[in-house]
């Protein structure tokens, strides 16, 4: 455009001849953009991960730790320089934490109001809630260890499901005699109802699933993170809204999952 411009202004320098005029600019592509779906705000929530670092004889300590309460201590105060100098705390729990339940899910220890917050973590709860998220607590001293405590965005998760119990699955009632084999085979014949034309997901829910949201049409509502079963939450994260997930086995027996739309707070 400058030297169309140029042009017109210095017709010797141009060979002389009138410049052309431009053509008129052509009018954008109209384009739909994709939806996005909202960030609610829970203010009054945290999503926390924690580095446990226990001594010998410390509650629920593995009897694999010997360290003494002092050098615990110590080694909290190297792992929180180490996050500090940039290292993820995330990674460094998973290889590190002496917590045998949260250290897997890379520190993880779930979302919670103060009112909701696990009483045996009570010593770390008003340190988290004074931090802003994405930052790192002091190392703070409970009953089960030398805490690192980081707090994390609030993201939830809005699903429902079916879920089949077999023997020997976690809160499974005396009543059920099927197999692990049997109840992954009625969750595949489940699943492929749910997945059919015109299936009505929450009447199947009402109908077949054995839990308590089955009343609810397996609505299990919003749901922050790290307060599911490891295995479901993970395979819910990776849904799309309306999608149905494959069969997925927790300490629960195996579930059939759809995400659903996110609801605002309450």
């Amino acid at each position: 455009m400058r030297s169309t411009l140029l042009c017109a202004l210095l017709l010797a320098a141009c060979g002389g001849e009138e410049a052309p005029a431009a053509p008129p600019p052509s009018e954008p592509p109209v384009t739909t953009p994709e939806p996005i779906p909202p960030v609610w705000d829970y203010p009054g929530e945290a999503c926390v991960r924690v580095l446990v670092v226990a001594w010998q004889g410390a509650t629920g300590a593995a009897a694999t730790v010997t360290r003494s309460e002092e050098d615990a201590r110590a080694r909290a105060e190297q792992l929180r320089a180490r996050v500090v100098g940039g290292e993820d705390l995330a990674a460094l729990a998973r290889t590190d934490s002496d917590a045998a339940a949260s250290g897997p899910r890379g520190g993880l220890l779930g979302t919670y109001t103060r009112d909701t917050f696990p009483p045996i973590h009570e010593p770390i709860r008003d340190p988290v809630f004074a931090l802003e998220v994405g930052t790192l607590s002091d190392v703070l001293r409970a009953p089960y260890g030398y805490v690192l405590a980081q707090r994390c965005p609030v993201e939830k998760l809005h699903t429902r499901h079916v879920l089949v119990r077999h023997v020997g699955a976690r809160n499974a009632p005396a009543d059920v005699t099927r197999t692990e084999a049997e109840a992954r085979a009625r969750a595949e014949a489940l699943r492929a109802r749910l997945l059919a034309d015109g299936a009505d997901f929450a009447a199947i829910a009402r109908a077949e699933s054995e839990d308590g949201s089955a009343e609810d049409g397996g609505d299990l509502g919003m749901v922050g993170r790290g307060l599911l079963a490891p295995a479901y939450e993970d395979a819910a994260w990776r849904l799309a809204i309306g999608e149905i997930s494959p069969v997925v086995q927790t300490e629960f027996g195996f579930h059939v999952i759809e995400r659903l739309a996110d609801l605002p707070p309450p």
